[in-house]
């Protein structure tokens, strides 16, 4: 009987009906203890698999380290005195010996004020004065240290400290944030207020700052129309009178601008000519006020408006310490730099000053070589890699010859595959190799003879090869190409591109060419009034850009300012042609070089020539066929179609001029990347054999999963049914057992219940 859930087992039968439900369904459940091993198999073919793919794709990670671009472009660099100068290298540097001579070093400017009796005492000072550029105002509650945070506030590109000499002697020190003359530090009081001069940072003499031929020129300045009181951001801009040449001429910095101070000093009657010029300060234009006469002019200024103009500068109170550029030689040639850190003299190679001496310079040599150790290293990770590959494939695939036991992977045919692929790749020759250097074994790197499947390096066989043909052991590696021509530069090869190392010849039908925009008029005498110049296109984004070109230039003013421009430089460059007509050219080559350019004048003589007709123009891309299947150009590159047999994807610079069969591309592809391509071929997450096999061993699992699931819930009933069916039973024995007990009652035959286990 069952009541609650609590079974009560054969209480009128005698019979252990639970322990005949539990055989039973023991026996019934047969079939789930051989789903159960089924499902412990395939699990530990999934573990194996997924072992397998985890280690492969670390494998290809040490395969990426000798087959990127930079891997065999390591560089070594060498100081032999690394007191004078250290050095290090990229792997853009160029291998080679430099002798580096160090005269000078360079130096951060300082200066300070003259000795103040306290830091902390009220200074009695009011007023502005400039650092750099940065306005600083200084109330007369302010002491030595309040001045010093104003400045730092500043943001100048200075520091400002308080140096304490005794407990009655102070200095305000400023110290420039960069080295080198150009970087020296800037300073001048606004108008009429001298807190610099009363501090003894600077004196009241003056000399001029931006010399030039016969004349001075101001400091760089944004624009030529904006105020220079709103282009320095100056709180109340002074104004006031200077003198040029004995001759007054009164100026408002809060409202002049370069433009009006041309005209000013031009109609002054000073006999000097002012003008604007354009530089080009790190790829932006600026601009400069010149004035020039027959001999440098005399300047006066009592308010400090030259001075703020960069046109004078005050002599320096107390410079403690000069601005200088380093000063050195390589390999005799002369040079000096901002910066004790040099990262432009040498390719690739940073070197930092540390020591100088002007009468005996300091000497060292600098060495650049290729980074063999780390090359070596590299490759010899891919070994270890491989080598680790193996070892896991064995920890699942074995067979044991005296107990027969196998791995879960024992047999695996897409095991199998991976292995064969393996072995073979790393026996088998480069194609397009040379012959002496065409196989990992070339170079030290074996099977292991024993039958391991496990590689083998002979590291003197490698270092050989690696100091002596470094550029054939790099293609036992990398996929890499050559050009028969000059004229062709190989680019890169995808995985579809087939590496067969013969040469594939490039047919150009089409060359690519520059967007060139040519003036319909010579400019051949100077422009009387400012022209302006609206450029757009595809070759400007889209967005139009325009430029402002100075009244008075001739052609060549014109050409000037425009490759002067930080933004047009970076897309075309301005010429003359021979007919001394303007020619801007696109930079870039192709179709995507198209550009539009307009000018607000009609075309004339004495201006650019370009007129009011928007001139349109464009370039057009290179066309061909490489191997005789079709390309694809963009501007100069050359890409081999999606689809083709041999050339999808592989592209080429072509920077012929002519038309016809202009050389050949070889495309090599070593071991290292052929590795790379098959091992993605395995794991690819849609198409990849492990993938697959992975993804159905995992629905087979899950699938067993649902089966056992299922059939414990049909045994739950089973068990539940016999349970009823013995309590059925149970029932109608205990109802025979009653009935009996009552006829033996009436028939006085106890017999009758002996008979009914009563």
């Amino acid at each position: 009987m069952t009541t609650s859930g609590i079974n009560f087992s054969g209480l009128v039968s005698g019979m252990d009906t639970e322990a005949l439900i539990q055989q039973i369904i023991q026996v019934e459940s047969r079939r789930k203890t051989i789903w159960s091993t089924q499902q412990s198999q395939l699990t530990q073919r999934l573990s194996g698999l997924q072992a397998l793919q985890a280690q492969l794709l670390g494998f290809q990670s040490a395969i990426s380290r000798v087959t990127m671009q930079t891997a065999f472009k390591t560089a070594s660099a060498t100081s032999s005195a690394e007191s004078v100068a250290r050095v290090t290298a990229t792997t853009d540097a160029i291998p080679g010996t430099y002798l580096l001579e160090v005269s000078q070093l360079a130096t951060n400017h300082k200066i300070g004020t003259a000795a103040q009796s306290s830091a902390d005492n009220a200074l009695g000072l009011s007023g502005s004065f400039v650092v750099n550029g940065k306005q600083v105002t200084v109330v007369s509650s302010d002491n030595l240290r309040d001045i010093a945070a104003r400045i730092n506030d500043a943001k100048a590109g200075v520091t400002a400290s308080v140096l304490s000499v005794s407990s009655s002697e102070y200095y305000l020190v400023l110290t420039a944030q960069n080295s080198g003359a150009v970087n020296a530090i800037s300073l001048n009081d606004l108008g009429s207020d001298n807190v610099l001069q009363s501090l003894g940072l600077v004196t009241g003499t003056t000399s001029i700052k931006n010399p030039i031929t016969n004349g001075a020129q101001s400091d760089k300045f944004a624009d030529t129309s904006t105020a220079i009181g709103t282009l320095l951001n100056l709180n109340g801009a002074p104004s006031g009178t200077f003198q040029i040449n004995g001759v007054n001429i009164a100026i408002d910095l809060s409202t002049d601008s370069l433009n009006s101070l041309v005209t000013k000093i031009n109609n002054a009657g000073a006999g000097v000519t002012a003008s604007v010029v354009t530089v080009s300060e790190n790829g932006t234009t600026r601009y400069r006020l010149q004035i020039t006469g027959a001999s440098t002019p005399t300047f006066t200024d009592d308010k400090h408006i030259l001075e703020t103009l960069g046109i004078l500068k005050a002599g320096y109170g107390n410079e403690l310490v000069q601005a200088k550029d380093a000063q050195f030689k390589i390999d005799n040639m002369s040079l000096t730099s901002s910066s004790n850190t040099l990262t432009n003299v040498i390719q690739g190679a940073t070197i930092t000053l540390l020591d100088a001496d002007a009468t005996n310079p300091k000497k060292t040599t600098i060495t650049i070589t290729r980074d063999t150790g780390s090359i070596k290293e590299a490759i010899k990770g891919f070994v270890q890699a491989y080598n680790d590959t193996i070892d896991l494939i064995k920890k699942y695939d074995y067979f044991d010859t005296e107990t027969y036991e196998t791995g879960p992977l024992f047999g695996n045919a897409t095991v199998n595959a991976l292995t064969a692929d393996l072995m073979a790749l790393v026996s088998d020759t480069v194609a397009g190799a040379p012959s002496d250097m065409s196989m990992l074994a070339q170079i030290g790197i074996t099977l292991d003879p024993t039958g391991s499947g496990k590689l083998v390096l002979k590291e003197s066989d490698l270092d050989n090869a690696l100091n002596n043909r470094l550029g054939d052991v790099e293609r036992l590696f990398r996929v890499m190409g050559s050009t028969s021509d000059p004229r062709l530069t190989y680019v890169i090869a995808t995985s579809k591109t087939k590496a067969t190392g013969v040469p594939l010849t490039v047919d150009i039908t089409q060359v690519a060419t520059q967007a060139q925009a040519v003036a319909s008029v010579a400019q051949t005498q100077a422009s009387t009034t400012a022209e302006r110049l609206t450029f757009n296109g595809t070759l400007f984004g889209n967005k139009e850009y325009s430029i402002t070109l100075n009244a008075g230039n001739t052609i060549d003013d014109t050409i000037a300012q425009i490759n002067a421009d930080a933004t047009l430089s970076r897309y075309l460059v301005a010429s003359k042609d021979g007919s001394g007509r303007l020619v801007l050219t696109s930079k870039q080559y192709g179709s995507k070089a198209a550009f539009t350019v307009v000018s607000d004048q009609a075309a004339a003589n004495n201006n650019s020539g370009i007129g009011t007709t928007v001139v349109s123009v464009q370039g057009q891309d290179v066309a061909g066929t490489i191997n005789g299947e079709p390309a694809t150009g963009d501007g100069q590159f050359l890409t081999g179609n999606s689809g083709n047999a041999t050339t999808d994807g592989l592209q080429i610079r072509v920077t012929a001029t002519t038309t016809g069969v202009i050389g050949t591309v070889t495309v090599t592809r070593g071991v290292a990347d052929q590795i790379f391509q098959m091992i993605q071929r395995f794991t690819d997450s849609i198409s990849g054999a492990l993938t697959e096999e992975t993804k159905t061993i995992q629905q087979q699992i899950d699938e067993i999963k649902q089966r056992i699931s299922a059939f414990d819930e049909a045994m739950q009933r089973r068990a539940q049914d016999l349970r009823a069916q013995f309590t059925r039973m149970e029932t109608a024995l205990n109802k025979m057992r009653s009935e009996a007990q009552r006829l033996a009652a009436i028939m006085g035959q106890p017999s009758l219940l002996s008979n009914l286990g009563a």
